[in-house]
């Protein structure tokens, strides 16, 4: 993974989609996750990683009017139980938190999630504490992540300091007592 990106290392995570279908009703169309039974408005989901089952192969898309997809074929009216898949949105502190990290630092926390079965898109909550701190050359805290992958919670404290040396400390604890640490000094 270290010849990637971030934002390739985000898209290639487990669990990163919600698939479903859509259904129009009354003139909407409404989107049924797969997993749940959540609906929701197409518009209050859709994102720029909106993809379209076309056969059996995901075509990227996007939303042109109500009911109309662009895709790289041309465009595509939607249709009752169309399966459709979208990027899950992270949590605002959280992504802010992912971006901030160098890329060292973001792939041990996501290789060390990994091994654990986590993906980032498993995150439910975060404490992002440099959302609170003054930009400076100066600045320690710590940051809090809980994950859960339906089958373990993983709970992430993130020590940091930033200045004339950078630090990252990743401390994991799963719920069966399991614990384990990264530490990157750049």
């Amino acid at each position: 993974m270290n010849k990637y990106s971030k934002q390739h290392a985000l898209k290639e995570q487990p669990r990163s989609f919600v698939t479903g279908t859509v259904e129009c009703i009354d003139s909407e169309w409404i989107f049924f996750e797969d997993d749940n039974d959540e609906a929701s408005m197409l518009n209050d989901i859709v994102n720029d990683s909106l993809e379209l089952l076309i056969d059996t192969k995901w075509e990227k898309a996007m939303i042109v009017e109500n009911h109309q997809l662009k895709t790289p074929n041309g465009t595509y009216s939607l249709r009752n139980g169309d399966k459709l898949r979208v990027t899950k949105k992270l949590p605002y502190a959280y992504e802010q938190l992912l971006y901030s990290l160098t890329k060292e630092a973001f792939l041990a926390l996501t290789n060390h999630l990994n091994s654990l079965q986590i993906s980032l898109y498993d995150c439910i909550y975060c404490h992002n504490t440099l959302c609170f701190l003054p930009s400076g050359s100066d600045i320690k805290g710590a940051n809090f992540i809980i994950y859960d992958n339906e089958e373990q919670i993983c709970a992430v404290q993130h020590l940091f300091e930033r200045g004339k040396h950078t630090v990252d400390r990743f401390e994991y604890t799963l719920s069966n007592g399991e614990r384990s640490l990264d530490i990157l000094l750049h």
